[in-house]
């Protein structure tokens, strides 16, 4: 494809009379997307939104996120993608830690934002001055985004990708998806992910038609499939698992399904397959910017359970703890070398810790056979990714203990045909403490967090699998109880 640049993220080199928008209420050429971003801009700066600035997105997968992020994009800030379902003190957290003094937030999420010293900018300000002139080039290294990920501690951590990390990501995924003009992106997972967000940039940067459905629901991504034909389309597991239970088949122009987002089952793949779903397994990383291995629908059946191949330009290699380079199926950390590779956390001292001589160290366990495929045996920090979303145990770890009647606890991951992954718990109860239910530790966690990182399983445990030196062993839990969502 010709007119591939940078600065297409600023809406410059796009054909103006290609189809840049389409839902099912309006249908923008890239004209009419520049002319809205151009407007929104303009509201932003009369907003003091500048240079450098931090602005918070808090908005539904809607046009007017993408919209807020070109504008953004337009003043040279920095928009910071906010997940609504958190609750209002970890959105405060993240604001917080991304120095975010402003936040674009659409009514049915204003509530949310409750440090009332933010600068909160409606999706449905008044229109100011419009301005044309906006900037000119893209500087590869400016930080274009950050996305917040669950870290191995009780903090969020915020990933900076910079253009670059978006660009060459967007370059990398044509080496699986190869575009053309007629192609299109259907925004099937939420923009505040970096599966999510990728479909915009891919969509930008090589000027064809963002598809955005009404909902993420799996009526409206049908809706929208059939209304629109997008030939690209992202899923978590359990996305495609409630697809294939309802016997739904792609439209006819469907090239590639890719699916992420954790643990799939290769029936639940093959089953897909059958229904006409050309289904490639991908894996990566907000880090690196979205998918760096892929496995093509025709080798899941030779390389069942596997991850895929590095997608060139990257490179995988798997390291023990002391980072020396293994070889195939020995078992140890995947590090990735990505030309999409993050700006970097946040918190830079985070950022040493993963990043050594030009790779990232994942925290995923897992080895390389003869032929370079990726097979991932499980996560260093045992980070939970269920339905899509990536869930900290610590953190719910920390609000189990808080409770009075809760002497131990233990978050853990299980292995689950509709979600992916589920959370479980297993808790010890102090000797004094008096009959507790389930429901009861579940109304007690739905009062400090958000509904998604409440454990779908509980177990009472009269004492924790530990090792000698009193370190709970999650291998044993996981072990003990990995059939009981099968």
């Amino acid at each position: 494809m010709k007119n591939l640049s940078p600065d297409n993220f600023l809406l410059h080199k796009q054909n103006s009379n290609a189809k840049a928008i389409i839902t099912s209420s309006i249908n923008y050429t890239f004209a009419e997307l520049r002319e809205k971003v151009f407007q929104r801009a303009s509201i932003l700066r009369a907003q003091n939104i500048t240079s450098g600035n931090s602005v918070g997105i808090l908005e539904r997968n809607d046009l007017d996120f993408v919209i807020s992020v070109f504008a953004l994009w337009q003043l040279s800030a920095v928009p910071v993608s906010i997940n609504t379902k958190l609750n209002a003190s970890d959105i405060e957290e993240q604001l917080a830690l991304s120095d975010c003094d402003s936040i674009i937030v659409s009514e049915e999420f204003s509530e949310l934002v409750k440090n009332k010293k933010r600068n909160l900018i409606s999706s449905n300000a008044v229109k100011a001055e419009l301005h044309t002139e906006y900037k000119a080039e893209v500087n590869l290294s400016d930080p274009a985004v950050i996305i917040f990920t669950s870290g191995s501690t009780n903090k969020s951590k915020g990933i900076v990708l910079s253009f670059g990390s978006l660009y060459n990501s967007a370059l990398n995924s044509n080496q699986l998806l190869r575009y053309t003009h007629s192609d299109r992106w259907l925004a099937s997972l939420p923009f505040y992910h970096i599966g999510g967000f990728s479909t915009i940039t891919r969509s930008l940067v090589f000027g064809i038609p963002l598809v955005i459905p009404d909902s993420l629901s799996t009526e409206h991504l049908v809706d929208s499939m059939n209304k629109f034909h997008p030939t690209f389309i992202s899923l978590v597991s359990a996305q495609l698992k409630k697809i294939v239970d309802e016997r739904i088949t792609p439209n006819p122009e469907v090239k590639n399904c890719l699916i992420g987002g954790g643990f799939s089952d290769i029936k639940l793949i093959k089953e897909a397959n059958e229904l006409g779903w050309p289904v490639n397994l991908v894996y990566g990383s907000t880090e690196t910017s979205s998918f760096v291995t892929a496995l093509l629908k025709d080798e899941i059946l030779i390389k069942p359970n596997s991850v895929g191949r590095a997608v060139p330009t990257n490179k995988i290699k798997i390291v023990d703890n002391d980072r020396n380079e293994l070889k195939p199926f020995e078992i140890g950390e995947v590090a990735v070398q990505t030309n999409a590779l993050m700006k970097g956390y946040l918190n830079p001292e985070e950022t040493s810790l993963v990043v050594r001589d030009g790779f990232y160290h994942t925290g995923d366990i897992g080895y390389l056979d003869e032929d370079g495929y990726l097979f991932l045996e499980g996560r260093k920090n045992y980070l939970i990714s269920s339905g899509g979303e990536n869930v900290n145990p610590v953190e719910i770890e920390n609000v189990l203990l808080k409770h009075p009647d809760i002497s131990e606890a233990a978050v853990f991951p299980i292995k689950d045909e509709k979600w992916g992954e589920i959370i479980a718990a297993a808790v010890v109860l102090k000797k004094s403490a008096p009959d507790l239910s389930f429901e009861d530790i579940r109304l007690f966690l739905q009062e400090n967090l958000a509904a998604f990182k409440i454990p779908k399983k509980f177990f009472f445990e009269e004492q924790l699998p530990k090792t000698e030196l009193g370190k709970v062993q999650k291998e044993k839990l996981i072990d003990r109880y990995r059939l009981t969502s099968l």
